[in-house]
């Protein structure tokens, strides 16, 4: 054997075996992080709830959107719907978490509506991996949940992060009126 084919092979078992111990790293890590992961979007969906509606002693159930009756294919940004009950067990509204992007990157939200009114209450962030995230925090995400900006208005710096979540609010409200009629 040539010296320049025993190189080759030397050369490309090497890769191989990096290759292959990287992707048990990477799998590795996975199984160890992927519980805590998951873990802490469900605390920020409790917390974001709590938030939304202002109290603290909520209950909540989770559903797909196909077992709440409403049709996933009618919603570009909707995922899942949570119903919102006091501690008496009164339905007080329900949230629908929404996932987006763009080209600045992914954003998901969580959107209340009143269940009498089917009114939006308020907004809390999930994930924001908007390239411009603070501005968009800071300039409209911030003042649309204090009250101090109406959704629509979203000339604020980020703008195209604005019209994601006007967009992703707006399919939420949109899944709100279907499912409370």
């Amino acid at each position: 054997m040539s010296s320049n084919k025993k190189h080759y092979i030397i050369t490309a078992v090497t890769l191989g075996a990096i290759a292959a111990a990287s992707g048990v790293l990477i799998g590795a890590t996975n199984l160890i992080t992927k519980g805590q992961i998951e873990q802490n979007e469900i605390n920020k969906v409790k917390q974001g709830i709590a938030e939304i509606f202002k109290k603290e002693d909520l209950k909540y159930q989770g559903f797909e959107l196909n077992e709440a009756g409403l049709n996933e294919e009618d919603y570009k940004y909707v995922n899942y719907l949570y119903v919102v009950k006091d501690a008496n067990d009164n339905d007080i509204g329900c949230v629908f978490k929404t996932s987006g992007s763009n080209m600045y990157g992914k954003i998901s939200l969580i959107v209340g509506y009143d269940a009498t009114s089917q009114d939006f209450v308020n907004l809390s962030v999930v994930t924001n991996e908007q390239t411009y995230a603070s501005t968009l925090v800071e300039n409209y995400i911030n003042p649309l949940q204090e009250g101090e900006r109406e959704v629509d208005d979203v000339t604020c710096g980020a703008t195209y992060g604005a019209k994601l979540i006007r967009d992703m609010v707006h399919d939420a409200e949109k899944a709100a009126i279907e499912y409370y009629k």
